[in-house]
């Protein structure tokens, strides 16, 4: 592939802009060099502030963008290969698919590409390609076609160039990774309490779900409810007495008695027996159905013998059952609901 001169400063600038139309999340110099590793060559270009023109190779670009959007939660994989060149490899010992796929790879080209048009992303109409691959070529080339296009499109989105504008979401405004960790603040744009881009972050880097911010941890907790059709009213954060989140069923009026108490607690310790009875006395206080407590760390022995020998209606949500709250609310209907 080509070599790139460009300055430190200005290739910054552009790497970041770029990432923030794929990912819609704004990370700072040392946010990208710290996700991507001191020792890779496009970090060390970030980091160096010069306005000397640096010597880069594309493959490079691309792979640290490849691999910057996995770390962020945008990609499942952590490099994204040539969809032509992939299956060109898959179908290599079965000479009749290999056939098929030239023959789809030709008919995208002079279906799309050869009019002009450098991307899928520029006004491709996938259902019309899949009619005409079905009513011109044999049965198992739809397959393929489908397999081809869903290759082809997956690149794009994972392409650090300006002629592959593609991107997984239209994302209505960038949103500082920093905000996660610092900011009290709920207002999520792609979503109610706790935005998407958060959620897809923390899915592959659950490792930090203990350094986001206390309110963010909160507004986790109160998103999975909402998305999961309960009625949510999120305390204030602080002087809350003790309750962070009471949630209601959907058909149910937030003017009788909350069907769960959430209490939230993001730290390193286990949890005690003096939350387990507080939570409890909140419980009949108001007269509550059942109380939860969600935590990034887990109950102290102790305190799950009283919460079950006592038959307190107090559940747990630990940092592994917090793990699949995460993937439920990436990709809903997976996972436990609410781990009890």
């Amino acid at each position: 592939m080509g070599t790139i001169w460009m300055p430190p400063n200005q290739f910054a600038a552009f790497f970041g802009e770029r990432i923030g139309v794929k990912s819609g999340l704004a990370l700072s110099r040392e946010e990208i060099v710290d996700h991507l590793g001191a020792s890779d060559p496009v970090a060390r270009a970030i980091i160096s502030f010069s306005d000397a023109p640096m010597r880069l190779r594309a493959n490079e670009i691309t792979d640290a963008f490849q691999l910057l959007l996995h770390k962020l939660g945008c990609l499942e994989q952590r490099f994204v290969g040539h969809g032509p060149t992939l299956l060109d490899l898959k179908y290599q010992s079965d000479p009749f698919n290999h056939k098929l796929f030239e023959r789809v790879l030709s008919l995208l080209g002079s279906y799309h590409f050869d009019t002009g048009k450098v991307a899928l992303s520029d006004r491709f109409d996938k259902l019309a390609f899949y009619g005409i691959v079905r009513s011109t070529l044999p049965e198992n080339a739809l397959a393929i076609a489908i397999e081809l296009v869903d290759l082809v499109e997956l690149s794009e989105r994972a392409s650090p160039w300006d002629w592959f504008p593609a991107r997984q979401f239209e994302w209505h405004q960038t949103l500082d990774l920093h905000e996660l960790f610092a900011s009290e603040s709920l207002n999520a744009t792609h979503g109610t309490f706790f935005d998407q881009r958060f959620v897809n972050y923390l899915s592959a880097n659950f490792e930090k779900i203990g350094e986001i911010h206390w309110r963010q941890f909160e507004a986790l907790a109160a998103e999975f409810f909402v998305r999961n059709g309960y009625q949510v009213e999120i305390g204030p954060g602080r002087n809350d007495g003790g309750v962070d989140i009471r949630v209601w069923h959907a058909n149910s009026s937030i003017a009788h008695p909350p069907t769960i108490l959430v209490q939230c607690k993001r730290q390193k310790e286990k949890i005690g027996k003096v939350v387990v009875k507080a939570l409890w006395a909140d419980v009949i206080d108001e007269s509550a159905r059942s109380g939860l407590i969600v935590t990034s760390s887990t109950l102290l022995p102790g305190a799950d013998t009283v919460r079950r020998a006592r038959s307190y209606p107090i559940n747990v949500i630990d940092r592994e059952a917090l793990r699949r709250w995460i993937e439920n609310l990436r990709n809903p209907g997976k996972g436990i609901f609410l781990g009890w």
